[in-house]
């Protein structure tokens, strides 16, 4: 499949088309976030630390649109784990792509799915889950009903990974 001629901004970068296919799955929620010269290492490339930056961004922005307003007072959410695979470097300057998804429901986590995309090529894939838990004894607790059926809807299997 070749990409589309939509720039990203970066470099002259395309939108693959994995990353444009991404954009179109409504289970999925892309965020755009700036690579700063900051960001860069001894080597000149994005430093790896980074990439979990741009993860959590996806996260957080997923975590406000598709699950906070579906989620009891009562409840609150902690990352317990965080895994990443580099696929390529990333340069600045440039744009980051992070597409997050929901790839599984636990009893009292929920597993997220990520693609990072910079410079017209996947830069990085990750997996985080976050667990449920209740706001007066601090303990996990188990999905709710309302939340639980409203994530199966988008629910995006890893086997679904691109890349």
């Amino acid at each position: 499949m070749e990409a589309r001629k939509v720039t990203d901004g970066d470099q002259g970068g395309d939108k693959p088309a994995a990353l444009l296919a991404l954009e179109a799955d409504p289970r999925v929620v892309v965020v755009q976030d700036v690579i700063r010269y900051a960001d860069l290492d001894a080597n000149g490339h994005v430093n790896n630390a980074v990439y979990a930056t741009l993860s959590e961004s996806g996260r957080v922005r997923y975590q406000n649109e598709c699950v906070t307003p579906i989620s009891p007072p009562d409840i609150f959410y902690v990352v317990v784990r965080v895994a990443i695979d580099f696929t390529a470097e990333a340069f600045y300057p440039s744009n980051a792509f992070t597409a997050t998804w929901v790839e599984r429901l636990g009893r009292t986590s929920i597993t997220f799915g990520q693609e990072i995309y910079s410079g017209g090529r996947l830069v990085a894939r990750a997996q985080a889950v976050s667990v449920i838990m209740d706001v007066e004894s601090r303990r996990p607790t188990p999905l709710s009903d309302a939340v639980r059926d409203a994530l199966s809807a988008r629910l995006r299997p890893a086997s679904e990974a691109s890349g």
